[in-house]
């Protein structure tokens, strides 16, 4: 189960995104393969930055979350996404690009969460 996080950038609440396998403790054990999960991925909305707990460690920055969240996945863009409407609810979160690709925060159907692209307006 995530834990429940603040950031520790500005201390606002952090939202659980998703959980994955880092892969450095299979090989440590001689197994090859991680099949674990044992880094969980949050975010923080407020200040647009994703942070990550390997095991029971610490948060630290976190540049897969950065790059699932908050760079645009269109071909031939990858700029930077803005939060342009904000919630405190995560799954009423959205993100555009300067170049106004929008993305909607939807829940992944695990307890977590990934982008979706926003209704054309």
């Amino acid at each position: 189960m995530p834990a429940n996080f603040t950031c520790p950038d500005c201390d606002e609440p952090l939202a659980y995104a998703f959980h994955d396998t880092a892969g450095v403790g299979a090989w440590k054990q001689g197994e090859g393969v991680n099949t674990t999960p044992d880094t969980a991925h949050y975010l923080c909305f407020p200040c647009a930055k994703a942070w990550k707990q390997r095991l029971d460690g610490p948060l630290t920055p976190d540049i897969l979350g950065d790059l699932a969240f908050f760079v645009c996945r269109r071909d031939d863009c990858g700029e930077r996404l803005l939060i342009t409407r904000e919630s405190t609810v995560p799954t009423e979160n959205e993100l555009t690009c300067p170049h106004g690709h929008r993305f909607l925060v939807v829940d992944d159907g695990s307890g977590g969460l990934t982008l979706g692209d926003a209704p054309r307006v």
